[in-house]
């Protein structure tokens, strides 16, 4: 891959997933307090934790493997859409089992995105720049998701957890489209 196309990926990319951390740092605490809410335990809610965990690295292996055959734009908008899906499911759920079945999903979903977004962004970096390039990356990141944790309590407060969940979701939409620009060499 050309430079010129490397760096052009580099800020699609970092600014579709600047998207998806404002979207995960408006959805992560303020989820954990929704699930507790569903759980009504804090059995349920370790749980419920568990099985994104579990599901999730159960999946990376198989999501690793398929990207590296497939490439990695699929997974990423397969699993961006999917988070979209996720969010707004959330908001439609009534019952333990059903938290328990999202959770999974969620699970299965995440390592579907993060393993490629991880591989994705080392295609797109130089050897020599990788380090470099990774930590602009994770800097832009964490600090666009730390602003949206700091935001989200007062928009929660302001609006509930239902109109959170669908911002987030059209969030995720809106990021993942973006990712259709990127272009890969399998």
């Amino acid at each position: 891959m050309r430079l010129k196309e490397r760096k052009r990926n580099f800020r699609i990319f970092a600014f579709s997933n600047s998207l998806i951390a404002l979207a995960f740092g408006l959805f992560g605490p303020f989820y954990l307090i929704f699930i507790n809410k569903i759980g009504e335990s804090i059995e349920n809610f370790g749980f419920a934790v568990g099985l994104v965990v579990l599901s999730g690295a159960i999946a990376s292996f198989i999501a690793g493997k398929y990207s590296d055959k497939i490439g990695r734009k699929p997974f990423l908008i397969i699993g961006g859409y999917s988070y979209a899906i996720i969010v707004f499911s959330y908001t439609l759920i009534s019952s333990l089992w059903q938290l328990y079945l999202i959770q999974i999903l969620n699970g299965l979903v995440a390592a579907i995105f993060e393993t490629s977004e991880h591989a994705f962004l080392g295609d797109i970096t130089r050897k020599n720049e990788r380090g470099s390039e990774m930590g602009k990356y994770r800097a832009l990141i964490g600090i666009t998701e730390a602003f949206a944790i700091f935001i989200g309590g007062i928009f929660a407060n302001a609006f509930g957890f239902k109109l959170m969940f669908y911002v987030i979701s059209l969030i995720f939409i809106v990021s993942t489209t973006l990712m259709f620009r990127l272009k890969e060499e399998i």
